[in-house]
């Protein structure tokens, strides 16, 4: 678990580098198949970081199987005009975000890891598999980011 929570800790690095691999001329411009600009993603990363994954741990952790939230991170793209947001001020808010749900799980992890919530989806979920899949997430964003990294400007 110390592996996993190492590499969510260490995704905001990555995150700033693939930053300052677009041209600050790109980092609005979105793919042709109309998913997320760099700015997006970060808005994104940042609102589900508090209002998806550490909702969701404090949840497992307090209460007896509680049902969680999925956020539909299209339809609040739109809501909170993402394309329009300052991506400096998106990428430190998503780091101190990231790091308070890293914090929890050190905190609640192993103790808690087998604690559950019912998500969406994905049905009942352990808390050290919410853990996995925040990573996951990460993964699919990071690939989706690099991709940007090519995109002309």
């Amino acid at each position: 678990m110390q592996a996993l929570i190492d590499q969510l800790l260490d995704f905001p690095e990555r995150v700033a580098a693939l930053v300052e691999a677009v041209p600050v001329t790109g980092r609005r411009r979105r793919p042709a198949d109309g998913s997320f600009s760099l700015v997006e993603h970060l808005c994104h990363l940042r609102d589900l970081e508090r209002e998806g994954f550490a909702v969701r741990i404090r949840r497992i952790v307090e209460e007896d199987l509680p049902e969680l939230a999925e956020i539909d991170g299209s339809a609040l793209a739109v809501e909170r005009d993402y394309q329009a947001q300052d991506l400096a001020t998106a990428l430190r808010d998503f780091r101190a975000a990231r790091a308070a749900t890293v914090a929890l799980l050190r905190e609640h992890q192993p103790r808690h890891a087998d604690r559950k919530g019912i998500f969406g989806g994905f049905g009942v979920i352990t808390l050290a598999a919410l853990a996995e899949g925040i990573a996951a997430h990460d993964a699919g964003h990071r690939a989706e980011m690099q991709a940007l990294v090519t995109l002309p400007s």
